[in-house]
């Protein structure tokens, strides 16, 4: 793992009423001073997994495919790249949620972050 990319996933809101949609995001960043190419196995650039608890109640990808092509993306120093979804909860229940983002990049980086939902 490269100490000059960073992965920040974030989310639009830190709570949310029940059936509203949470909008997430995860950040990838060239903190170095060089460019840096970044290296992806298939059309996949990212995922995000949501928890509850250990439970894994919701996955971007789970319902995919994604054509099995390498390809590159090279990051400039200083630049970002950003993937958004919105996650529609249907049957979430109150409680404590964690969003955690991918960028499936070989080798991946991942981060996380906590939201709540409140009746």
């Amino acid at each position: 793992m490269r100490k000059d990319i960073s992965a920040e996933t974030q989310t639009n809101k830190s709570k949310y009423s029940v059936g509203e949609e949470v909008k997430i995001s995860v950040t990838m960043a060239n903190k170095g001073l060089n460019p840096i190419e970044i290296i992806f196995a298939s059309a996949q650039r990212y995922d995000f997994i949501v928890l509850k608890g250990n439970e894994e109640v919701w996955r971007w990808s789970n319902d995919k495919v994604f054509a099995m092509v390498l390809e590159q993306v090279l990051l400039k120093p200083g630049e970002k790249q950003t993937y958004s979804e919105t996650w529609k909860p249907k049957d979430a229940k109150p409680g404590k949620y964690e969003v955690i983002g991918v960028v499936t990049s070989r080798p991946p980086y991942r981060s996380a972050c906590v939201f709540k939902i409140d009746i």
